[in-house]
């Protein structure tokens, strides 16, 4: 509903009540109205759980911790969605939380990217200290559709990967490493290769989710250091949600690809090199596939519903730990698992 720039707009708690359904989800908080209908599905937590409050006050159900406790950034999204005020006589009042300040008010309004506009271009004219790109690439922001990196519709269609390329692109390149590593060696020594190569994506995953990608703090000072940044990963953390970023690029992909091909040749012989390689990639391609649906995905299986939990944690409360995808396994190894539980 479009809002009066000269008058606010006010609704009575009956009518929000109405908005309660998946087609038109409202919601208040603080006496203010908030129309999630778009993001309801995007939710970290899934759908279901916005949708028992639709209609209703979640004032004190964002604070409870018998149902979540939300972070400053969860306010922060819920900044975007903003629509109103309730109506004079239907205003509650709401205890304050302990440190006497309302979220709300907590949350900064700070000149970084306008996630309304291309963002690719605002980048490369920016001049961000480090300090501060890291902090706020690492704020999440939502929006109801794609965001666009460039004003040219056709440079844009480059930038946009839907989750099915992947196996598209990579499956048949497997299966011809496969078939060409079958000329050099034995089923047997294949299937080793294979497995191996499988396992070993694992340890991959996580080293470059952590030392690749979480480079962060160390980037050297200056745009185009932050530009690189922000492709190879930062746009990830600043627009989570966003389902055509979620998946990398097969022209990336590939790139790193071949570097770890040229690594990968020092090490093994042909056709185990081969077969190695091709277990990576379906190490690769159940990652990325996995990634999506950590992020879009909704199950009823606890160990799934476990490790989207995790993964949602590293995106909205702590960038700095939680680096496994698929498992947490390394981030026990390493130490790197969140310093406290979730609550």
């Amino acid at each position: 509903m479009v809002q009066s720039d000269n008058k606010q707009r006010e609704y009575s708690r009956a009518e929000v009540s109405r908005h309660d359904n998946a087609a038109s989800l409202w919601v208040i908080r603080g006496n203010q109205v908030f129309d999630l209908t778009s993001f309801h599905t995007d939710h970290p937590g899934g759908s279901d759980i916005i949708m028992q409050f639709g209609g209703q006050d979640i004032t004190d159900a964002l604070r409870d911790s018998d149902v979540h406790v939300h972070s400053i950034e969860a306010y922060r999204v819920l900044k975007d969605f903003y629509i109103g005020e309730v109506m004079a006589e239907d205003r509650w009042e709401h205890k304050q939380p302990a440190g006497g300040k309302d979220e709300m008010d907590c949350v900064d309004d700070v000149e970084f990217l306008d996630i309304h506009k291309a963002l690719l271009p605002q980048m490369w004219r920016s001049n961000f200290t480090t300090e501060f790109y890291i902090r706020e690439v690492h704020r999440p922001r939502h929006l109801p559709r794609p965001a666009v990196f460039f004003e040219n519709s056709f440079l844009e269609k480059f930038t946009r990967t839907p989750w099915w390329v992947i196996p598209l692109y990579w499956t048949p390149i497997m299966s011809g490493l496969l078939y060409l590593g079958a000329e050099y060696e034995s089923a047997q020594v294949m299937t080793i290769g294979f497995v191996f190569g499988l396992i070993s994506w694992t340890l991959m995953e996580y080293s470059i989710h952590r030392f690749v990608f979480h480079y962060d703090e160390n980037i050297p000072q200056g745009t185009v250091y932050q530009f690189a940044h922000f492709l190879l990963h930062g746009v990830h953390h600043f627009m989570p949600m966003d389902p055509l970023r979620l998946v990398m690029p097969p022209a990336l992909s590939t790139f790193l690809a071949l570097h770890i091909l040229a690594l990968m040749s020092c090490v093994f012989s042909p056709g185990m090199l081969h077969a190695f390689c091709a277990g990576l990639i379906v190490g690769y391609v159940l990652y990325d596939e996995c990634h999506y649906w950590l992020h879009h995905g909704t199950s009823q299986n606890s160990y799934l519903t476990q490790l989207k939990s995790y993964h949602l944690r590293h995106h909205y409360k702590d960038f700095k730990a939680g680096f496994g995808i698929t498992s947490d396994f390394w981030d026990k190894v390493f130490g790197t698992q969140f310093a406290t539980p979730e609550h």
